[in-house]
């Protein structure tokens, strides 16, 4: 497995933990950042893509940070 397959894998790992934490389901997730359950559900078992803009609300939802490059941080926190 490559480096960006593992650091694939360990976003959506991060985000699925994030999410149970602030006991919200995959269809509540999906519905905060526009799309339907299945889609996110398939997105965070790592099987689809969402958009960036979907990965930044979801980012709001759960209230963390995406670390983008040295240095660059799209602040999902409030």
């Amino acid at each position: 497995m490559s480096s960006w397959q593992s650091d694939y894998l360990t976003l959506h790992t991060r985000l699925r933990q994030a999410r149970e934490s602030k006991h919200l389901t995959q269809a509540g997730a999906g519905e905060c950042i526009g799309v339907c359950e299945r889609t996110y559900r398939d997105f965070e078992a790592g099987r689809t893509d969402l958009s960036a803009a979907h990965v930044f609300r979801l980012a709001t939802v759960l209230g963390i940070k995406i670390i983008i490059s040295d240095g660059v941080i799209a602040d999902g926190v409030d």
